[in-house]
């Protein structure tokens, strides 16, 4: 899809204020980034972005607070200030930039806005149609409102562990290198946030969106929540199987070193796996000829579907299953998801002006305004001037405002 310079970006002329830190918050105003908005990062020297400095991760916890691939990641298409929120001039400062702002982005624990004294009472002062959107953990209100909480946490708090997992007595969590539940409220909160400015121009008022991490988590067990609701037993854990289709699963290919996911839920599926796999005589095993006596003989089954795939390449195979109408991927790395020819049709992968790095693109696409990466990620401070330099209170004096020394190169 060719974009259409001659037409804006859809959020051209909204000017947010981000003080979103590592993915849940900086992640969702760089979706407001990519598709036009005016985003300023609002860090200061003495607390940075704990992903400038992730070391979680591989290449994390450079020296350079400037090199993170953690930050880089979910910061493009900002301008950055340094702005120390512990000050009076940074608060003044601060303040200044909300009155000209439509959107204020921050995931921090509830309260610490107040103790700033940029709370949204303090944002609605300095501007009476201000939107605050509050990625906290827990909400606003409640006795553990106050908890501290990460992505692995969250997931535990919020029901999703106790069914993912290799069994009941097994439960895990999606781990440091993705943090679900913080992927997923970046996907959420854009919504969220275009919503409340909608409302705020129908009203002309302030809008203050409190979201909790922990309720989007548990919002994805719907159904599990009906049930307990019933006193119905909940769903267990059980690795990678499903209870009525078999074969389902994960199994290992090119001699071992890759896997494909694939999933049977019918007969003519199954008769279609054989086909691939060359399992004729299976084919007609009484064992296997129904999906229930499928289900009941399945780690027979597993071993000869594994034996079978052992040997084939798992993109080669997962195309011909995809042939005969069977659910089949290959499990990709990162690398290999980079170079994916179908990503590459839609367009997903975006060069970064002024970056050597690939990055992910847009999940969306529009038809006349489609997303755009405009920069890199800020270095630390590197927009003072332009950015501070429109307020009254900026003077080289205020180092906590403006601090050159400590500014990222």
């Amino acid at each position: 899809m060719s974009e259409d310079h001659d037409h804006p970006l859809p959020l051209a002329g909204l000017r947010v204020l981000d003080l979103g830190i590592i993915t849940a918050g900086a992640a969702s105003s760089q979706v407001l980034a990519d598709f036009g908005a005016e985003v300023i990062k609002v860090e200061s020297t003495t607390y940075t972005d704990p992903f400038r400095n992730w070391s979680q991760i591989a290449d994390g916890g450079s020296p350079d607070p400037n090199a993170s691939p953690a930050f880089n990641a979910v910061n493009r298409g900002k301008l950055g200030v340094a702005i120390d929120l512990k000050t009076d001039e940074g608060r003044t400062a601060f303040l200044q930039l909300v009155a000209e702002a439509d959107l204020v982005v921050e995931n921090f624990r509830r309260g610490v806005l107040e103790r700033l004294g940029v709370g949204f009472e303090q944002l609605k002062a300095a501007n009476p149609r201000i939107v605050l959107l509050s990625l906290s953990s827990q909400g606003s209100t409640g006795p553990e409102r106050e908890f501290i909480s990460f992505g692995s946490t969250l997931e535990a708090i919020g029901g999703l562990m106790s069914v993912t997992g290799y069994g009941p007595g097994d439960p895990m969590w999606t781990g440091n290198n993705v943090n679900y539940p913080d992927q997923l409220v970046s996907i959420i909160a854009p919504g969220l946030a275009l919503a409340a400015l909608r409302l705020r121009d129908h009203t002309n008022e302030a809008v203050h969106v409190d979201h909790s991490q922990r309720e989007a988590v548990t919002s994805l067990l719907g159904h599990e929540i009906v049930r307990a609701s019933r006193g119905d037993r909940s769903s267990a854990s059980d690795s990678n199987t499903h209870p009525r289709h078999a074969p389902h699963g994960v199994y290992r290919t090119d001699g071992g070193d890759d896997w494909i996911a694939l999933s049977v839920r019918s007969d003519d599926e199954w008769a279609g796996l054989c086909e691939v796999l060359g399992l004729d005589a299976v084919a007609r095993d009484p064992r296997f000829m129904t999906t229930d006596a499928r289900c009941g003989h399945r780690a027979e089954l597993d071993e000869i579907v594994g034996a079978a795939c052992a040997s084939r390449e798992k993109s080669a195979l997962a195309h011909q299953l995809q042939a005969v109408g069977v659910a089949a991927a290959p499990v990709q790395r990162p690398e290999e998801v980079l170079d994916d020819p179908q990503l590459a049709a839609l367009g997903f992968h975006q060069t970064v002006p002024g970056d050597a790095t690939i990055q992910r693109g847009f999940v969306a696409r529009l038809s006349r305004t489609p997303g755009r990466v405009r920069r890199r990620a800020p270095r630390l401070g590197e927009h003072n001037d332009a950015v501070l330099g429109r307020l009254p209170v900026f003077e080289p004096a205020i180092e906590s405002v403006r601090s050159p020394d400590q500014v990222g190169q």
